[in-house]
């Protein structure tokens, strides 16, 4: 039984970028690897995130008290009620921060039990509490990013899919729903890594680009349409390999029998002039016996 090839995990994300034509290798896998390859690297692109957002931190307001003291707005929790302080002269990320705050005041009563919280409270215990602040916020940042990356993820990939069964009827090809959700998985890893790429430098460096998620998943679009297309012809290649390995077959087929057709031939000419001479050899020595036996001229 021939040995299944092992696909090493930075070798996966190389072929599914760059290798369309090595495609077809991930259909003799199970599902399963795909979803696992998803969910590792996934989980390398949200490290990376919450480690540029730490560096990002560090370097352009030097602390966490800093940069709470710059984002937060000027709030008081009395008594579970929000109360927003100088609101005209917020920036628009206080301002954004200010609203988040507002909608979750139904939830003070039970998180706080009635005390009374302000922006220099938050400051205070962020200064006194610096590693603390920054695992929580890179914690809460992991699991959001993490969870928000593999919804987009599975979506691009059902989409892809979608996509993919329309060529599959287009290409004439028979495939599981199985095995092209998986080849779909892959097909979406250049857009995953351009969405992380994107949504780095939106964040730090405010680039945007106002079409970005359509370009995203056109180029899924495109890499599956292209890899189905090149397993059609993967698919053809080996057809004509088989029918030329067939005709040399029957060819080394049909020539081994007219060898065994004409040493049998052979056979049998061998065995005719056999006998014929096993035949002169008898008749030569029933000659020779019978001269033998004639009566001499002498004898009475």
């Amino acid at each position: 039984m021939e040995k299944k090839k092992r696909i090493g995990f930075f070798k996966r994300i190389k072929m599914s970028i760059f290798g369309l034509e090595n495609y077809i290798e991930f259909t003799a896998e199970k599902t399963g690897k795909a979803i696992l390859f998803m969910f590792i690297l996934a989980f390398l692109f949200v490290i990376i995130i919450v480690a540029s957002n730490i560096v990002y931190l560090y370097a352009t307001y030097g602390s966490p008290v800093n940069y709470l003291n710059d984002t937060l707005p000027d709030f008081k929790i009395e008594n579970s009620t929000v109360v927003i302080e100088n609101e005209d002269s917020q920036n628009e990320e206080q301002k954004i921060i200010a609203d988040t705050i507002k909608q979750m005041e139904s939830t003070y009563s039970g998180i706080f039990d009635n005390q009374n919280i302000s922006k220099q409270d938050i400051i205070n215990y962020a200064n006194e509490n610096e590693r603390s602040v920054i695992i929580s916020m890179s914690s809460f940042i992991f699991i959001s990013e993490y969870a928000d990356l593999l919804l987009l993820w599975l979506t691009t990939a059902t989409l892809t899919s979608l996509i993919g069964l329309i060529v599959l009827r287009f290409s004439r090809i028979k495939m599981k729903y199985s095995k092209l959700f998986a080849l779909s998985i892959y097909a979406s890893t250049l857009s995953m890594v351009l969405t992380v790429i994107y949504s780095i430098a939106n964040s730090f460096f405010n680039v945007y680009i106002d079409i970005f998620e359509y370009l995203s998943m056109l180029i899924s679009y495109i890499y599956i349409t292209a890899v189905i297309y090149m397993i059609k012809s993967d698919l053809i290649r080996q057809q004509v390999e088989l029918i030329r390995i067939a005709a040399i077959q029957k060819n080394k087929s049909e020539e081994k029998e007219e060898e065994q057709e004409e040493n049998q031939e052979k056979d049998e000419k061998d065995d005719k002039d056999k006998e014929e001479k096993n035949g002169e050899e008898n008749t030569k020595e029933k000659d020779e016996k019978d001269d033998l036996d004639e009566p001499d001229g002498s004898e009475i």
